[in-house]
């Protein structure tokens, strides 16, 4: 799968109360996270990012980077199994809203719990377990804004090893809006069938592809904000940033706007940045360029979209 990493934002998150709406910041920064360390569940999201020789990246179980350093109390978020849908041809597949239910009730999250995750890559991680949880309808989840190295960079301790098993929660799935959408959808968008907007989270240069590459590109008829750009120097989301570019790309509230990537992961990111300038009627195609691309019989383009 491609999950692009992403290079850096800055601007601390402005904590407030536990959310309660669509307009209510999902952001903390490590200082509120460390006052309120035992109110909250605390997830680690941190996958395993493996660059290969021929210089493909790959992705796995990050339990062993959990256990060597995490923020104290925290609890493993499994991306690779748990909280994905091991029968599925894609990695990374969102599983039922069932399933990201009695996974959250395993990590010991009620019904009355304040979640917060975090990852140590660039937070696209961690913004995917916040919009998993959100499409069970389990909406009391927030990110920490710079994850693991806002909170040693803020000269916060942590530790090793695993945390004890939790006494299992009581959570139970309650959806309330369609979170996802699939490959019939995106085959309307692509042949113009359908007006909905739809942007890719890829960094550019993935977006423009290269011709000479076999199934390089992007799905036609969408544009670019790679996730990448909305972050600075500590891998941290700010909110004016992301709005200016959100204007710049005519991105609105009410649009409805479908984001993808390589595998959904930085897309969750790019939801997560818009949620917090109030465009939170997004969806994600779940399976993203790794679904599209394993067609084909589905065009790709390469270079900008005409007019973009």
């Amino acid at each position: 799968m491609t999950a692009s990493d992403a290079s850096d934002a800055s601007g601390p998150a402005t904590p407030g109360p536990a959310p309660s709406g669509p307009a209510a910041s999902a952001l903390v920064d490590a200082a509120w996270l460390h006052r309120h360390l035992d109110d909250v569940v605390l997830l680690d999201a941190s996958v395993d990012r493996r660059t290969g020789p021929d210089g493909t990246t790959d992705y796995a179980d990050g339990l062993a980077l959990h256990t060597e350093r995490r923020i104290p109390g925290a609890r493993f978020a499994d991306l690779t199994a748990r909280f994905s849908d091991p029968l599925a041809p894609f990695p990374f597949t969102r599983p039922t809203a069932g399933r990201i239910a009695a996974h959250a009730r395993e990590l010991g999250i009620r019904r009355d719990s304040t979640v917060v995750v975090y990852d140590r890559l660039t937070g696209a991680w961690a913004a995917r377990v916040w919009w998993l949880l959100r499409s069970a309808g389990i909406t009391r989840v927030r990110v920490l804004n710079g994850g693991l190295r806002a909170w040693e960079e803020s000269g916060l301790p942590v530790t090793d090893g695993r945390e004890e098993p939790p006494v299992p929660g009581d959570v139970e799935a309650a959806p309330a809006r369609d979170h996802f959408t699939g490959l019939a959808r995106m085959r309307r968008i692509a042949d113009g069938d359908d007006p909905t907007p739809a942007v890719c989270a890829l960094r550019r240069t993935e977006y423009q592809g290269d011709p000479g590459r076999p199934r390089s590109g992007h799905i036609p008829r969408t544009t670019n904000l790679p996730y990448a750009d909305l972050l600075g120097p500590h891998h941290t989301l700010d909110p004016a940033h992301t709005a200016r570019l959100a204007a710049a790309h005519g991105l609105r509230r009410g649009a409805g706007t479908v984001l993808y990537c390589g595998g959904a992961i930085n897309a969750a990111g790019l939801a997560l940045a818009l949620h917090e300038i109030g465009i939170d009627d997004v969806v994600l195609y779940d399976g993203s360029l790794s679904e599209w691309r394993a067609h084909p019989g589905l065009p790709l383009t390469t270079g900008d979209e005409a007019g973009g």
